[in-house]
C-alpha cells in the first residue's frame, strides 16, 4: 500500500488545474489516480480532494457515498428495498456478482484521521448499510475555510447490474470514487438551517453532489480501449503491458469512465458541426421564442465519441444520427451544450444493466440485433435522446435526486418527448413474439384472449400487425394512469410506495404536467423554461425555485396549478353528456293581455317544434381545472362554454336552437394528465366504425383458433 501511495503521491505531485470555465471558484476539486485489475475485477485509487467551505457555518465533520456498498451483502439498504431486480436486470447471487468499496486511509489536512470514520444511516437506521460514511475532524472546517482530504480506497466492482461494474472484459466504472455529500447552507435550496445533505443509496434513487474539476488518471490494460467523462489530454505507456491515460473535466459534478479490450469494440469519432445542424432560420426562430440574441442560441461544435460494440457495426449511424439531434435540439431549446466532448457507449449484449445511464459528458446507450436499421423505435435513439438530455437536467441543473426526482425524470422525460417529435415523429413499437421483433403494436393496448393451453408464454392470438403510431409521452400514460394515486410527485424517491410508483412520479406523471403546462402558460413557455434552465446551470434548484420563474416570466401566479399537481395524489378526470329534444307542449293558462289565457290548439302544436338542449358536465376527479366545452348543432353552428372546474357538476341549456348533434371535453387535448378521456365527448349518434373494426377482429381470432387447433387434430 505504502509503494501504491508513493506512486501515486508522485503522480499528483503537480499543481491542481486553473480555475474552471464557468465556476471561478468550485466548492470541490480532484485529483485521482486509479489503476483498472481486470483479474480481480477491482480499482486501486488513490486521490486528492480539496474542498471548501461556501458557507458561514463552521462545520464539525465530512460526509462522503461510498456507492458500491449498496451491492456488499443482502442486507444493504439497496438490497433490502428491492434493488436486486433493477434495470431489466436480477441480481446474481455468484461469488463474483457482489461488490464493495474499502477505504484504507483517510488524511485531512495531512493528519490520519483513518481509525475515526464511521458509518452511519441518516435515513432509515439500517445498521447494516455502508454507504455513507462520516468523518469527524480534529479541527473544524470554519467559514470560506478548505481542506486537503487524501483517500486510498479499492473498489471491488460488481457483476454489471445497477449503472456500473463488469461484465466479462467489458467494464462500466460508475460511483466508483469516495465522493463527499453536499454541504448546504440555511436558505440554500430553501432549507431551514445548514447541513450535510448526504444520504444513503436506496433502489429508486440516484445521486447529488457538488460541481467541481477533475483531473484523472486511469491505468488499465495496454491493449483496452477506454473512454471517459471529459477530455483525453495524454496517454503513456508503462512497462507493466499497462497505459496510463490523463482526463479532465471543469464544472462537472460526477466522473466515470469505460474500458474493454480494443478487439471487442470500434471507437469511433465525429463532429456535431453547430453551423450545420441548425439552420439560421432555426436560429432566429429560436431566438424570437426564447427572447435570446441569436449569437447565444448558435450552437458550437462538439466531438463525438461512440464506443460500439463490433457485433452492433450496423448501428452506429443511428447512434450518431440520434445524439446530433438531441445536441441540437437540447441546445436550440435551452441552450448551448458547454463542453467540448460526448462520449456515448454501447454495452455488449448481457451488460443491460450499464445501458441507459447519464454522466457528465458521457453516456450509455443499448441496443441489440433487432429490429436493424429502422429508426421508427425508442431503442437506441430514445434512449440516446434521453440520456444526452441529462447533460441538461441533473448535468448542468442539478436538482437534488433523492428528494426531488421529478425536477430531473420529469423534465427531461418530457424534453425527450419535445425532441423525438421534431426529429423522429411518432413512435413506433414492436411485438415481442417467442423474443422475436414484430412490427406492430396491440390496437390500444387492450387485452385479447390468449391460447388456452399452457406453454407458448405471454402470445396473444390478437397482436394487429399494422403501424400504430404513438407519441414518446402518449406512451407514459397507460402507466400512469394505473399508479396517479399512489403517491405525490414531491414525496422522496424512497419512500414511494413501490418501484412503479416511483416511476410514475419520477417520470410519467411531471411529463404529463408539464405537457399539459406548457398549454397553460402558452406563448410564454419557451422563454419560461429556457429562463430557468439558464438561471440554475452548475446549481441545485428545487421546486421553489422553479414556480418562482414561473411567477417572474409570465407575470401569473400558478399556485392553483402546482398545488394540485405536485402535492396532491388526486386525478384530473371530467365526463359530459347531453339531453335534446322537443319542447313540452304547451299547457296551461298564460298571460295574454293582463288576462290568463288557454293557448289555441294551433298555437300549442307550434311548441311542440321548439328544441331544447341541455349539457351537463361533471368534475369526477378532485384537480379542479378549468375546462372549454365545444357544443355543435345540426346547422353546423358551434358553440363554446369556459367552465372553472370548481363545484361537481356544471349545465349548460339552450332553447330556440336546432338539435345537439356533439359535445366535447378539452377539444384540443390540452389535459394530458386526465384519465380515462373516454368519457370527454358524447355524440347523438353512434360511429360504428370501431365496433366493425372489433367485430373483424374478433372473427379473425376465433379463426385463428380454430386453424391451430385443426393443427394438433
Amino acid at each position: 500500500m505504502k509503494k501504491f501511495a508513493g506512486i501515486a503521491l508522485m503522480a499528483l505531485a503537480a499543481c491542481l488545474p486553473a480555475q474552471a470555465k464557468y465556476i471561478p471558484d468550485p466548492i470541490v476539486k480532484y485529483k485521482i489516480s486509479a489503476r483498472l485489475d481486470p483479474v480481480a475485477k477491482t480499482v486501486r485509487g488513490y486521490q486528492v480532494i480539496t474542498w471548501r467551505n461556501h458557507t458561514a457555518d463552521t462545520i464539525p465533520d465530512l460526509q462522503f457515498h461510498l456507492y458500491l456498498n449498496a451491492f456488499k451483502n443482502v442486507n444493504s439498504t439497496f438490497m433490502r428495498e428491492g434493488g436486486g431486480s433493477q434495470r431489466r436486470v436480477k441480481f446474481s447471487n455468484r461469488d463474483d456478482s457482489w461488490g464493495y468499496q474499502q477505504i484504507h486511509s483517510i488524511r485531512v489536512d495531512g493528519e490520519d484521521l483513518t481509525v475515526a470514520m464511521e458509518y452511519i444511516r441518516p435515513d432509515d437506521g439500517n445498521p447494516h448499510d455502508q454507504t455513507v460514511m462520516r468523518l469527524p475532524l480534529i479541527r473544524p472546517i470554519p467559514p470560506g475555510g478548505q481542506v486537503e482530504i487524501e483517500m486510498e480506497w479499492t473498489s471491488k466492482l460488481p457483476r454489471v447490474f445497477a449503472r456500473t461494474g463488469f461484465h466479462d472484459n467489458f467494464y462500466f466504472v460508475a460511483q466508483w470514487y469516495p465522493k463527499p455529500g453536499v454541504y448546504e447552507a440555511a436558505g440554500e435550496r430553501h432549507r431551514q438551517t445548514g447541513g450535510w445533505n448526504c444520504h444513503q443509496f436506496h433502489a429508486s434513487t440516484e445521486f447529488y453532489a457538488d460541481f467541481g474539476t477533475f483531473d484523472v488518471d486511469l491505468t488499465v490494460p495496454s491493449d483496452f480501449a477506454i473512454g471517459a467523462t471529459g477530455v483525453q489530454r495524454s496517454s503513456t505507456h508503462n512497462r507493466d503491458g499497462t497505459t496510463t491515460y490523463n482526463y479532465y473535466q471543469e464544472d462537472v459534478h460526477d466522473f466515470a469512465w469505460t474500458a474493454q479490450p480494443a478487439k471487442d469494440v470500434l471507437v469511433l469519432e465525429r463532429v456535431f458541426q453547430g453551423s450545420e445542424r441548425a439552420s439560421d432560420e432555426e436560429v432566429q426562430n429560436w431566438a424570437t421564442w426564447t427572447g435570446t440574441p441569436e449569437e447565444q442560441v448558435r450552437l458550437d461544435d462538439i466531438t463525438v465519441t461512440l464506443f460500439l460494440q463490433r457485433e452492433h457495426a450496423s448501428q452506429a449511424e443511428r447512434h450518431f444520427r440520434a445524439a446530433f439531434h438531441a445536441i441540437k435540439w437540447f441546445g436550440l431549446m435551452y441552450g448551448k451544450y458547454p463542453y467540448e466532448t460526448l462520449t456515448v457507449v454501447d454495452p455488449p449484449f448481457g451488460a443491460s444493466g450499464a445501458g441507459g445511464m447519464e454522466y457528465p459528458t458521457l453516456i450509455t446507450a443499448g441496443t441489440d440485433y433487432w429490429p436493424g436499421a429502422l429508426d421508427q423505435t425508442n431503442g437506441p435513439e430514445g434512449v440516446v435522446v434521453h440520456e444526452f438530455g441529462h447533460q441538461y437536467w441533473y448535468g448542468l441543473v442539478a436538482s437534488n435526486e433523492f428528494e426531488e426526482a421529478w425536477l430531473d425524470e420529469g423534465f427531461n422525460t418530457y424534453s425527450t418527448g419535445k425532441v423525438m417529435e421534431r426529429a423522429y415523429g411518432p413512435t413506433y413499437t414492436y411485438v415481442s413474439i417467442f423474443g422475436v421483433p414484430i412490427p406492430g403494436r396491440p390496437w390500444l393496448d387492450l387485452p385479447v384472449p390468449r391460447y388456452p393451453w399452457k406453454g407458448v408464454k405471454d402470445v396473444a392470438l390478437g397482436p394487429y400487425w399494422e403501424w400504430v403510431p404513438v407519441s414518446y409521452l402518449e406512451s407514459r400514460r397507460k402507466r400512469y394512469a394505473e399508479h396517479a394515486s399512489s403517491d405525490a410527485m414531491d414525496q422522496y424517491a424512497w419512500e414511494t410506495l413501490n418501484w412503479e410508483s416511483y416511476q410514475v412520479q419520477a417520470y410519467d406523471k411531471p411529463a404529463l404536467t408539464l405537457f399539459t403546462f406548457e398549454r397553460v402558460v402558452g406563448d410564454d413557455w419557451a422563454k419560461l423554461i429556457r429562463t430557468y434552465h439558464q438561471r440554475f446551470r452548475f446549481r441545485h434548484p428545487d421546486a421553489t425555485d422553479f414556480q418562482d420563474t414561473v411567477k417572474e416570466v409570465t407575470g401569473r401566479d400558478f399556485k392553483w396549478f402546482f398545488d394540485q399537481t405536485l402535492r396532491q395524489t388526486s386525478t384530473l378526470e371530467y365526463s359530459v353528456s347531453f339531453t335534446t329534444g322537443a319542447a313540452p307542449a304547451k299547457k296551461g293558462f298564460f298571460d295574454r293581455d293582463g288576462q290568463p289565457t288557454l293557448p289555441d290548439p294551433a298555437e300549442a302544436a307550434k311548441t311542440r317544434e321548439t328544441i331544447e338542449s341541455e349539457v351537463l358536465v361533471r368534475r369526477l376527479g378532485n384537480y379542479r381545472f378549468p375546462v372549454v366545452i365545444h357544443v355543435r348543432f345540426a346547422d353546423g353552428q358551434e358553440v363554446r362554454e369556459r367552465w372553472n372546474g370548481q363545484y361537481r357538476w356544471a349545465k349548460f341549456s339552450y332553447a330556440r336552437m336546432p338539435r345537439i348533434i356533439s359535445v366535447e371535453l378539452d377539444r384540443d387535448y390540452d389535459w394530458k394528465l386526465e384519465v380515462p378521456r373516454t368519457d370527454n365527448s358524447a355524440l347523438a349518434e353512434p360511429v360504428r366504425l370501431a365496433a366493425d373494426k372489433w367485430y373483424l377482429r374478433w372473427v379473425v381470432w376465433i379463426q385463428n383458433v380454430l386453424m391451430a387447433f385443426s393443427f394438433f387434430a
